[in-house]
């Protein structure tokens, strides 16, 4: 209960994160209600929880995390989810990535398996994001989705190496993976120019890097 009423407390003070919560708890219910079980109702639950938790973390100031040439990665906040949302409409990405709502992105704030970043210049220049998924597994990190906003200037090549320093460094895990679109040639040769390995060659092609890659190539 006093969770509750923190959580009341803080979106009277954040109208912005209140309107998306009405919003994404009429469509949660809405999919609850087409999708009824056991199941699905604690996925449901574990979602308003999500948000709810979420709130809190998405009103944070962002922190530094690391950087690699010419970009820096940080930890993004809601103050980016205009940048974020333009970057997934981009005529360039919205054909290789979906779109959230600023309910979806709150909500994966407060999922602990699911890390959101920001892309930007050493001048705090934003250029693009990261969302990393499988945090919580000790040897491997997920590349769940990214996007350039600044195209064929070679941040693309860059960010792939910046999230292998991140997912290796200072995570320290032992295996950076992602999929992309079988038709995404473009995706695809960057990911090969980086160093990853096709793991699967299906509909979503998956590639993946291990970290023995950083250290024999020296791109750290």
């Amino acid at each position: 209960m006093i969770f509750i009423q923190k959580f009341k407390q803080h979106i009277k003070k954040h109208p912005r994160i209140a309107t998306a919560f009405e919003e994404f708890k009429t469509s949660a219910i809405q999919w609850y209600c087409e999708n009824q079980s056991a199941e699905k109702s604690a996925e449901y639950k574990n979602a308003i929880s999500n948000f709810m938790h979420g709130a809190f973390r998405c009103t944070e100031k962002t922190e530094f995390i690391t950087s690699w040439g010419r970009l820096r990665l940080r930890t993004a906040n809601i103050d980016d989810y205009d940048f974020i949302d333009a970057a997934e409409r981009d005529d360039d990405n919205k054909s290789w990535i979906g779109n959230w709502s600023l309910g979806g992105r709150i909500e994966k704030f407060g999922d602990n398996n699911f890390f959101q970043t920001i892309i930007e210049t050493a001048e705090n220049r934003r250029v693009g994001f990261i969302d990393f998924r499988d945090m919580m597994n000790d040897t491997q990190i997920e590349l769940k989705r990214f996007a350039i906003t600044e195209k064929r200037n070679g941040f693309g090549k860059e960010t792939m190496y910046l999230s292998q320093k991140f997912a290796f460094e200072i995570l320290g895990r032992n295996k950076l993976y992602l999929g992309t679109k079988d038709e995404n040639i473009r995706a695809q040769n960057l990911y090969h120019s980086t160093g990853f390995v096709l793991s699967s060659p299906e509909s979503i092609a998956l590639f993946h890097i291990c970290k023995t890659f950083l250290y024999e190539t020296g791109v750290t």
